[in-house]
């Protein structure tokens, strides 16, 4: 809040709030529900993948009961209390700085599949790199907040960092949509028609995940950097971390089929597609037939493919 809470209309500064926390608690239930139908369907899948869904819901369970005690404070508790609507609360640590560990976090295992998939050490580098900008940025906008206590009295201190941390949020996000969809672009060859049907699956996820991570980083840092003395911006701010994290298992649910599966239909992880480069048409695409468990009829389609394929380079 730019302006003191007694020169600002109460609508203002409740009204983006309340509808932030709405937006919280929709964006919770999807990410419950995408939780567990992952557990579901992948109870064989790696450690890591489970250790991180887990990281990922007690993180925002965290965020959810920050942001609602707060919530119920201005809206139950102290309701019309102007001095209780200008409190910081737990606001400095549910918004800022699980925002950008949720941010961290979904970047960080995008730019590790990026990595799988191009092996191009300059692209990971600067998306680690807006990582580590934002992730800081984010802690430091926290602080900032908590050390003034009250929203008032960020009219010069919280500018910087808050913008900062949006910028990178958002320039990130962008970058990795971009190279998910070159590499995997590249990598699919015309005579694999079952994977390049895989990758366009994926390709499609990671458009629309990415695309909406990064569409509410820029329209949340155009409301703060315009609407001065309002919190406009926090109806989108407050839930910016759900939607990180709901994009991290949208890509990890991708491969979940449901209904009938016809005959032909291959079942493949995202995680068993392996990405080589090393033909003069481009970059090969292996799968691991023994983690997938295909049929031998549809293995020896794929190995034929293959072999065309390496009898023509």
């Amino acid at each position: 809040m730019a302006n003191s809470p007694s020169t600002t209309s109460l609508e203002k500064l409740t009204l983006p709030i309340f509808i932030g926390t709405l937006l919280n608690w929709a964006f919770f239930g999807v990410l419950v529900l995408q939780v567990c139908i992952y557990y579901a369907a992948f109870p064989k899948d790696r450690a890591i993948s489970k250790i991180l869904v887990a990281f990922i819901l007690v993180v925002e369970i965290a965020e959810t009961l920050a942001n609602t005690r707060d919530s119920v404070r201005i809206f139950s508790i102290y309701w019309g209390n102007m001095e209780i609507l200008d409190e910081v609360g737990w606001a400095w640590f549910s918004t800022p700085i699980i925002g950008s560990i949720s941010a961290a976090v979904g970047q960080g295992y995008f730019a590790w599949r990026i990595h799988i998939i191009g092996r191009n050490a300059y692209v990971l580098a600067l998306i680690v790199a807006l990582t580590v900008v934002q992730l800081g940025a984010g802690v430091w906008s926290g602080v900032e907040i908590c050390l003034a206590k009250q929203f008032s009295q960020l009219q010069t201190s919280n500018v910087r960092p808050t913008a900062t941390w949006l910028a990178a949020t958002s320039l990130c996000d962008l970058i990795i949509v971009a190279s998910m969809v070159f590499y995997l672009l590249r990598s699919c060859e015309p005579e694999f028609k079952r994977t390049q049907a895989i990758v366009s699956r994926i390709i499609k996820i990671t458009v629309e995940t990415g695309l909406l991570c990064a569409l509410f980083a820029i329209v949340d840092l155009y409301l703060f950097a315009t609407y001065k003395g309002t919190n406009y911006h926090l109806a989108l701010c407050i839930e910016l971390s759900k939607v990180y994290s709901n994009s991290v298992l949208a890509i990890l649910n991708s491969r979940v089929q449901l209904g009938r599966i016809a005959p032909k239909e291959i079942n493949i992880q995202f995680s068993d597609l392996v990405f080589k480069s090393g033909t003069r048409n481009g970059i090969v695409v292996e799968i691991n037939h023994d983690t997938l468990g295909l049929g031998s009829s549809v293995q020896s389609e794929l190995d034929g493919n293959a072999s065309e394929s390496n009898q023509s380079v």
